[in-house]
């Protein structure tokens, strides 16, 4: 008797933090993940992370791209990419290979541009592995 394996499906979409929701700590994760919430503390991912609109992220990111649709306070690497939509807020040091900011975006801080692939954040301390947890 030979057994299928379903292929797990993901969605394209992760809500960490949804509207109502405080967090703060260390966030480590793959895909996409959107935070909708408050969020304070340490984000790294080579992936992709969405601050929606009305979300507040005070936080050290390291990330492959990062869209802003809230507020950002704090120090940012987008290895790839930062987008600063309309409602979007961003008062960091910054840097980023490609940016992008819309009509109505604010933007205060510093920004560097170039290629950051191995720049890393400093962080207080290293995060457990996933297959430990």
């Amino acid at each position: 008797m030979a057994i299928s394996a379903k292929k797990l499906q993901i969605p394209e979409t992760i809500t960490l933090l949804d509207k109502g929701c405080e967090f703060q700590g260390k966030l480590s994760f793959e895909g996409v993940v959107r935070i909708d919430g408050v969020f304070r503390g340490e984000i790294f991912s080579q992936d992709h992370l969405i601050i929606g609109e009305g979300a507040l992220v005070e936080a050290s990111i390291q990330v492959g791209t990062l869209e802003v649709g809230g507020r950002f306070k704090g120090q940012l690497i987008a290895r790839d990419r930062l987008i600063i939509h309309s409602t979007g807020q961003v008062e960091a040091e910054v840097k980023t290979k490609d940016l992008e900011v819309q009509l109505g975006a604010l933007i205060d801080g510093n920004l560097e541009m170039g290629n950051f692939r191995d720049s890393k954040l400093v962080s207080t301390e290293p995060l457990p592995s996933l297959a430990n947890l």
